[in-house]
């Protein structure tokens, strides 16, 4: 019996070490439904901005396999936060890792949350809030309805949202877009979010939206980063991306998918997406844990 669960330990340690070589050797990617970032069908189907950042990072790293699990936003957090071996593609970068995940160097920039809404209500409000908009005092008037996607964080504006929630905050996949085609319905008035959202609205719905600039929100712009498990197969994998980020970052396909989604002057949003790049706080590498 003995000899027995020897020759099991022996097989199950054989089988751990060629899972473990397994995984050294896989990239392990986790993404939800959200156009424009991960687009599953339709037209677009794999151009969205961070599924184009995934292959940017395989042509950069061609010995990495690719291993993609499609799930909702609140699983991907929640498998983050159990140091599950995954990483995601479209995480907000803050200068300093957080309780989910270690974070890479930024890989592209977003311009700051702005309000979206129907033209004809952009009117209404901006004349009784302005252009920039006083945002907390739009907030406070009932009169106007605000929809957004449920388990979203609006990081400066985060704090104002606590105090006020929401007429709807939409569950499932999809959530920005449906949160769109129900202000197109006038079933909500406004959202919040990258002005990306209201482009790739335009570009599949032929449905113009209209953004106004928020007061609250003095961030010049967003940087978007990689984040991995909080393990040590996420700081290795994380290494490798940032070892290779200058090649990530200049991509043409990835470029190219970036100028997709980059709405009515794509050269500026570009320039723009450089101009912070080279930014020396998001050049250090390797991170620190």
């Amino acid at each position: 019996m003995r000899f027995f669960c020897v020759v099991l330990c022996c097989f199950c340690f054989s089988k751990m070490a060629s899972a473990n070589e397994s995984l050294a050797n896989t990239l392990q990617w986790a993404i939800n439904d959200a156009p424009p970032f991960h687009i599953i069908d339709g037209p677009y189907q794999g151009l969205g901005l961070c599924d184009g950042l995934m292959d940017a990072v395989h042509r950069a790293l061609p010995d990495k396999q690719r291993s993609v699990w499609l799930m909702p936003q609140a699983r991907i957090s929640n498998l983050l936060k159990q140091q599950s071996e995954l990483c995601f593609p479209c995480m907000i970068y803050h200068g300093r890792h957080d309780e989910r995940a270690y974070f890479s160097l930024p890989t592209h920039v977003y311009y700051p949350y702005q309000l979206i809404t129907t033209k004809a209500k952009a009117a209404q409000i901006q004349l009784r809030y302005g252009n920039p908009l006083a945002f907390t005092a739009l907030l406070a008037d009932k009169h106007y309805r605000l929809g957004y996607p449920a388990g979203r964080r609006y990081s400066i504006l985060q704090p104002l949202l606590d105090k006020t929630p929401p007429f709807l905050a939409r569950t499932g996949s999809g959530g920005a877009i449906a949160i769109l085609q129900m202000i197109v319905a006038d079933r909500l008035d406004y959202t919040m979010d990258y002005p990306i959202i209201a482009n790739y609205f335009h570009k599949v719905f032929d449905s113009e939206l209209t953004l106004t600039p928020l007061q609250e929100n003095d961030q010049t712009h967003m940087p978007g980063a990689i984040g991995c498990a909080k393990t040590a197969w996420g700081q290795a994998v994380l290494a490798e991306i940032n070892a290779v980020m200058p090649q990530i970052r200049q991509d043409p396909a990835f470029l190219n998918v970036l100028e997709l989604w980059a709405g009515q002057d794509p050269a500026a949003y570009l320039e723009f997406n450089k101009r912070h790049l080279a930014n020396p706080a998001y050049n250090v590498s390797p991170l620190q844990p």
